[in-house]
């Protein structure tokens, strides 16, 4: 994928993927001899899928000549140590993201969805759907006017358009209705993605 999207001067990027990647064998050689798989070791193990990704995707904006830089997720987001599917300290992450964002002034940031650390510096993450709520917490915390999840359907469906042809979009719904469809099922939303907004609105509504 690398050599696809950047097939010249990528030595020393290459380079670094490969030092990535052998931390991966690394953990998995570990595994493998131990003939034991824990939680705690499952979150370090499939963090290196959104590790790795955001790594390539932002180097290949940089040699576009782009504006990007990527942040590591995991010096942002904080929460317990319920690994696999960890809840996030919202008062130490917003502070985290804000300080961050207020001294970032790049045009484009790429940032690892789905992983944390806990406030024990372990690495955690945020279950199914963990990329779409870490959008979620990024765009509550700094305040933002939209807040765009793509996927392979064009928005919410009446009900799943891969199994009736009659579903059709819903042009407009509530922030409480999306969270009610998703939990009863609908997979084009993780029900943790539209809390941070809600709590957001209800916030403003206070003051």
């Amino acid at each position: 994928m690398l050599e696809a999207l950047i097939p010249k001067n990528n030595t020393e990027i290459s380079k670094d993927l490969d030092n990535k990647l052998k931390k991966l064998k690394n953990l998995l050689d570990g595994i493998f001899l131990i003939n034991e798989l824990s939680l705690q070791t499952s979150d370090r193990l499939v963090s290196f899928g959104e590790l790795l990704s955001s790594f390539i995707i932002a180097e290949t904006l940089k040699s576009l000549n782009l504006s990007a830089v990527r942040k590591n997720t995991q010096q942002l987001i904080v929460t317990n140590s319920n690994f696999t599917k960890a809840e996030v300290n919202f008062e130490t992450t917003n502070a985290n993201i804000r300080a961050y964002f207020s001294e970032n002034h790049q045009d484009i940031t790429i940032l690892p969805g789905f992983i944390s650390k806990s406030d024990k510096n372990e690495i955690t993450t945020l279950g199914r759907g963990g990329s779409d709520y870490t959008a979620a917490i990024v765009a509550a915390a700094l305040h933002v006017k939209k807040l765009e999840i793509w996927t392979d359907v064009s928005g919410m469906y009446t009900t799943n358009p891969k199994l009736v042809k009659q579903a059709f979009p819903i042009e407009q719904i509530s922030y409480q209705e999306a969270m009610e469809l998703s939990h009863f099922g609908a997979k084009v939303l993780y029900p943790p993605t539209v809390q941070p907004r809600i709590t957001r609105i209800m916030w403003l509504q206070t003051i």
